[in-house]
């Protein structure tokens, strides 16, 4: 029986480097300074696998994590018996027994929450969870009106235990953006008027900003996987995912000719053109496809060569031209790795790497490599 798991030239893999990702944890959590870094493994460690990723963070001596969601937590609590780990979403009406017996710390982001969870913990006990406030990220938490109630009437407090006091920095891939330094003061603020407990602000980009956003707790995501956290910038650390997908066949193309749906490309010379196995069924954006030659590119044989045409659901493909060397069906290409930085293609997607990697599919072949 063939390896699932094996290299094969009939489908496209994704290869997990699991030692760069190691050493990544490393970085940040030196670039982390006295804050303890916490890595952040939602929608199934950002698409790589909570199952292969979680066991490599405890290795290297990671003790907390950040999920999204409850289903998340108890897929990650599996894996980390003895970590904390805490729900970003918040605690669900009537979820708390759910939270409270599966060692969850959720993040409460309402006076309604920390109402649910005050009451369940005062008839069995009391249990951590996190105050979670919006200090103008305008998505989750409590606004300055419920930080200041909670400031005022500290009985709110009584039965459970604050293990921490985070929020969500909304500009950190812009190291110059005005509203860094806004919520960075607004944080301040807030944790000042409520009870002493541990602080979080800084995801990766927040890390980079310098050791003022760090303070007790790092919240580590995109670094992690090779993505980096600066939208304008190369910041990233080691590579960590590379995709390939096998050339199917290869053509050629006269002046004239037009290909993939649409005809939307037509070639104006002799061409000779790489039909590749992968698409947006894949994850991919099809906003890589049908745009201007040389936009979009990616690697064969170590040499940037540009998509042309359409993305289909299973296929793309490439103008192989101008290689010096001729490919053959079976032959595989980089679509992002270490020769093709993830970040560059999803510029080129006009997306960003959270989503390509996240999009992430189940129609690839899995390598883990620990080296």
């Amino acid at each position: 029986m063939t390896d699932p798991g094996a290299r094969s030239s009939a489908c496209a893999h994704v290869t997990v480097a699991l030692a760069a990702l190691g050493r990544n944890y490393n970085t940040m959590r030196e670039k982390s300074g006295v804050a303890e870094a916490a890595a952040v493994i939602k929608a199934d460690a950002y698409g790589l696998g909570m199952a292969e990723i979680v066991p490599k963070l405890l290795a290297m001596g990671c003790r907390s994590f950040f999920v999204a969601l409850e289903k998340e937590g108890h897929t990650a609590r599996a894996l980390a018996p003895d970590a904390d780990i805490y729900v970003l979403n918040g605690l669900p009406a009537g979820a708390a027994q759910n939270f409270a017996e599966a060692g969850l710390r959720p993040c409460l982001i309402s006076l309604a929450q920390i109402a649910e969870w005050q009451t369940y913990c005062r008839v069995h006990g009391a249990h951590p969870a996190c105050v979670f406030v919006d200090t103008g990220f305008s998505r989750l938490g409590l606004d300055e009106a419920e930080v200041q109630t909670l400031a005022i009437d500290r009985s709110l407090f009584e039965g459970w235990t604050l293990a921490l006091v985070a929020s969500h920095l909304a500009c950190a891939d812009d190291t110059e953006h005005p509203m860094n330094r806004a919520q960075l003061e607004k944080f301040r603020f807030a944790r000042d008027l409520l009870p002493d407990a541990p602080a979080s602000l800084a995801n990766s980009g927040g890390v980079l900003l310098g050791p003022d956003y760090c303070f007790d707790i790092t919240r580590i995501g995109i670094s992690l996987y090779g993505g980096s956290p600066h939208a304008a910038d190369e910041t990233a650390l080691e590579s960590v995912v590379t995709l390939h997908a096998p050339v199917l066949q290869t053509r050629a193309l006269g002046a004239g000719d037009s290909i993939g749906y649409g005809a939307t490309f037509t070639a104006a010379r002799d061409m000779t053109i790489g039909i590749v196995g992968l698409g947006y069924g894949d994850g991919l954006p099809r906003s890589l496809g049908n745009r201007d030659t040389g936009i979009a590119r990616v690697m064969v044989n170590n040499t940037p060569v540009p998509l042309v045409g359409r993305m289909s659901m299973d296929t793309l493909a490439v103008d192989l031209t101008d290689l010096e060397n001729p490919v053959a069906p079976g032959d595989m290409v980089e679509i992002f790795g270490p020769h093709n930085p993830i970040d560059a293609i999803a510029t080129q997607g006009q997306t960003i790497s959270y989503e390509l990697l996240t999009r992430l599919g189940g129609r690839y072949n899995r390598i883990y490599e620990d080296n």
